[in-house]
């Protein structure tokens, strides 16, 4: 179904107006460094996946910044192949300001091998020149690619207001 094709919107339900759809800014991107996955089956009857973050860097709007090592994303394995994912790290920002990111959704194995995901992200940010960093809603785009295990790309959306 296409969007446009829904005829229902807040007003079907009682609001007294319906909002416009949400426009999305491209607010940074990301390389994350992985290191070595580890996949083991739990006592839930899941596959759990760990991949340790080694580092990597981000781009976005008026700063850079490095990954610090020791995070990583958490992963479950699902029965069609892909992954529900919760990855937490922090990365640096230039003029030395802390930002925690967690980005939480789902990788889809695709044809070719590679994952493409799609992502909700938040940024945790002390008050300071970067404080609107953590005022933002987020989506994301992750991708995988199949011949490089080294390394995840991230696009994160802010949801404009």
């Amino acid at each position: 179904m296409k969007p446009e094709d829904i005829t229902f919107d807040m007003t079907t339900l009682g609001a007294g107006r319906s909002l416009d759809a949400p426009t999305l800014a491209k607010a940074c991107v990301i390389r994350a460094d992985i290191g070595p996955a580890i996949e083991y089956p739990t006592t839930e009857g899941h596959v759990r996946a760990y991949f340790p973050i080694t580092g990597g860097e981000a781009k976005g709007r008026g700063w850079t910044g490095r990954i610090l090592p020791g995070g990583a994303d958490f992963a479950i394995a699902l029965p069609d192949g892909s992954y529900a994912v919760e990855a937490r790290y922090v990365i640096e920002l230039e003029d030395g300001t802390p930002v925690m990111v967690t980005n939480a959704g789902k990788m889809v194995r695709q044809t070719d091998g590679s994952y493409h995901g799609r992502t909700r992200a938040t940024l945790e940010v002390p008050e300071g020149p970067h404080a609107l960093l953590g005022k933002a809603v987020y989506f994301g785009t992750a991708l995988a690619e199949a011949d490089d295990q080294d390394h995840v790309y991230i696009e994160l959306w802010e949801a404009l207001i």
